[in-house]
């Protein structure tokens, strides 16, 4: 039996090869969601570039936006080999509470203070009546040697509620309280905020914010422990505020400046966390739940 071939028309088109395309994580988060949500995801998943936009919060409210940044250093004094940062980025308020530092040596117990360094404070004392946080991310960087290079770092996302100011902690309690631990890196750490649902309501910054207000909003903590003394960190807060103009400044309330979405603040949180690690680390870090995570 002779088995016929067909003979390849030559004619015919060639099919085209598909390109596999890589999506970065960032770009992933657009998935699923209309424009206005998808916008925000990528403004929660990379505070630092992308562009500005209204988050999607809930209410009818809306303001103008703004972008700050604040860098401090701690732990470079004599004898200092531990820090405890614990930042609430939607508790602005006359009494610095947003903002709780501590630095000790070995042993010691820690006292968080109140701190003036949140990012764009002055600027939303003098000029705004009303303020939420839109994103906000927490990086930091070793300043010592590598051959003094010891210690650990901890991070985790937290509510305002787990540090107050003139508290008394250790540094052992508090570490486990945050999910993601690792010896003190040789490069940068960095944890993005996300808001919680007490975050959708707008904080005036000339007015002490009251405990059980910023106990309900969400936080970033962080510690060094061990540190070789005087080597010191460098935090570096970047913080997307929208706000309500004072009355006097001469600048118009914008309230119909908002995002208007089919999809709610939980939507977006949701794709976001699925599409982007919770901490990016340029050196290895380790997440206690769920093993190593991928950097």
């Amino acid at each position: 039996m002779v088995k016929h071939t067909p003979k390849k028309n030559k004619n015919m088109p060639k099919k085209k090869k598909t390109a596999v395309r890589v999506v970065r994580s960032v770009a992933s988060v657009r998935r699923g969601l209309d424009a206005p949500a998808a916008a925000y995801a990528r403004l929660l998943a990379d505070p630092c570039a992308a562009p500005l936009v209204h988050p999607i919060y809930a209410g009818s409210e809306g303001g103008i936006l703004v972008k700050a940044e604040s860098v401090q250093t701690y732990g470079t004094g004599a004898g200092f080999t531990n820090v405890m940062v614990h930042w609430t980025p939607g508790a602005i308020g006359s009494g610095n509470t947003e903002f709780l530092i501590a630095q000790d040596g070995p042993g010691s117990t820690a006292t968080p203070a109140a701190s003036a360094v949140t990012p764009g404070k002055v600027f939303l004392a003098a000029n705004a009546t009303g303020v939420r946080c839109v994103a906000a991310c927490l990086q930091v960087t070793y300043l010592g040697t590598e051959l003094n290079r010891a210690g650990t770092f901890t991070i985790g996302r937290t509510q305002g509620s787990l540090l107050d100011p003139g508290g008394a902690y250790t540094y052992a309690n508090v570490e486990t309280s945050l999910e993601h631990f690792s010896r003190t890196p040789d490069q940068t750490i960095e944890l993005r905020w996300v808001p919680a649902n007490m975050d959708q309501s707008f904080t005036d910054p000339n007015v002490a914010t009251p405990t059980q207000e910023r106990d309900r909003k969400s936080a970033i903590t962080f510690l060094a422990q061990g540190l070789t003394a005087t080597s010191g960190i460098r935090v570096r807060m970047v913080a997307i505020y929208e706000y309500q103009p004072l009355v006097g400044t001469g600048i118009t309330t914008p309230s119909s400046s908002r995002a208007t979405s089919g999809f709610s603040l939980d939507d977006v949180l949701n794709a976001v966390q699925k599409a982007t690690n919770v901490v990016s680390m340029l050196s290895s870090m380790y997440n206690r739940r769920h093993a190593a995570i991928e950097l």
